[in-house]
């Protein structure tokens, strides 16, 4: 009778221990949040993420990217006045691509208290009545989302801005470093060639590899006060509005394109770049863009053409002396495509007796003008030649062809 009466009595105490055990087991294993429960939601972020700029074929985050692009967010429930302990809630985000839910240890160091559920989250609060995961932009997209986390037919709704990648509105003095409006690229004359007969077919490529003229230059902004960081690694887009300029990482220009995508330092800057221009020349412009900001109004240069052939054309041979002016030469200049361009040019002569000039420096005509006709006044016998070069330089020096002056 007493051995049957021990083992009554330690069923009794493992009994008594099940029922104490199994409230615990319950509470750890979670049970919904009831309706009279509330949430509150802490995001670590008081501002907004930022979205990937580049995917690769994956569709995932490309290189370095801007920051805040995650941020902690911390769920408190309570329910009658205290922490819920073990508590369940649900939480998803809309729109779904907007953001990613990833689990997250707790402050004190536990296990996570957040897991994958159906494309959504379940939560669980700690004896504190915490839970806790990160949000993270993983896409390209960008735009108004929310945290929406539920219970019990009862939901609380955080908000969450996702901006594209780049500087936000209140960046200031953003700006592209190199090119200014009042400047100008000039030509270098190393190309040009001289003819007194006609222009040719083919006055060679307007891109000379290993003599293309180019500017060095680079990108900055200054971020806002309450966000000094988000410079950093913040892309910004560089295009050229014209066929006569490209873009290149070095001063060879050797490998250039319309458009680069360049990053800022922690500074504000960017890394060093160079724009490269034809011998065509023209007014230039460019488009730089970053995020919500763009330079305005857009970067520009005025860039000369490069000529590549000056023609001194006898209009006559042979005059007989004259107390009035004679036309006797046309003078044009051309560009890589053929076309009339103006430059200024100095005139001189290699027999001052023979033949008088009414001025000794003019700007050739473009294509939407007449040919500049040089004339002269026959004022002696004997033969003269009439010299050309770019205004202050003395090469190329262009001749015409021999001009005989008679009595």
């Amino acid at each position: 009778m007493r051995g049957a009466t021990n083992r009554s009595r330690a069923r009794s105490r493992w009994t008594l221990a099940l029922l104490v055990a199994l409230p615990l087991a319950c509470v750890r294993n979670g049970y919904p949040l009831g309706p009279s429960g509330s949430v509150e939601v802490r995001l670590d972020v008081a501002g907004s993420l930022y979205a990937a700029d580049v995917l690769d074929a994956t569709g995932k985050p490309v290189g370095e990217r801007q920051k805040p692009y995650s941020s902690d967010v911390q769920l408190f429930m309570t329910e009658n006045d205290g922490p819920a302990f073990g508590a369940l809630v649900s939480v998803r985000v809309e729109p779904s691509q907007a953001l990613s839910l990833k689990s997250a240890p707790t402050e004190s160091g536990t296990d996570p208290t957040c897991e994958s559920v159906e494309g959504g989250f379940r939560c669980r609060a700690s004896k504190e009545g915490y839970a806790r995961f990160v949000v993270a932009s993983e896409h390209d997209w960008s735009g108004p989302a929310k945290i929406i986390v539920s219970w019990s037919n009862l939901k609380v709704e955080q908000p969450v801005t996702i901006l594209p990648a780049g500087l936000p509105e209140n960046a200031t003095n953003f700006e592209m470093v190199g090119v200014d409006p009042t400047e100008k690229v000039l030509p270098t004359f190393v190309p040009l060639k001289c003819t007194v007969d006609a222009v040719p077919a083919d006055l060679g490529s307007k891109w000379r590899e290993g003599a293309i003229r180019s500017r060095e230059v680079y990108v900055r902004a200054t971020p806002p006060a309450d966000a000094p960081t988000v410079v950093e690694n913040a892309p910004v887009i560089i295009e050229s509005l014209s066929a006569e300029a490209q873009l290149a990482n070095d001063a060879s220009c050797a490998d250039r394109s319309t458009r680069v995508r360049l990053q800022l330092g922690a500074t504000g800057e960017s890394s060093k770049f160079f724009v490269c221009f034809s011998d065509i020349g023209g007014q230039i412009d460019f488009a730089v863009t970053s995020g919500q900001k763009s330079v305005q109004p857009n970067p520009s240069v005025k860039v000369d053409p490069e000529p590549r052939l000056l023609r001194v054309a006898s209009l006559k041979t042979m005059v007989p002396t004259s107390l009035a002016p004679v036309d006797l030469f046309e003078v044009s200049a051309y560009s890589a495509d053929r076309v009339r361009i103006a430059i200024p040019v100095d005139l001189k002569l290699d027999a001052a007796s023979v033949l008088d000039l009414p001025f000794v420096s003019v700007t050739l005509a473009d294509e939407n003008a007449p040919s500049t006709i040089v004339s002269g006044t026959p004022s002696g016998t004997g033969t003269v030649r009439l010299h050309v070069s770019p205004r202050l330089l003395s090469q190329p020096d262009c001749s015409s062809s021999l001009l005989t002056v008679t009595p």
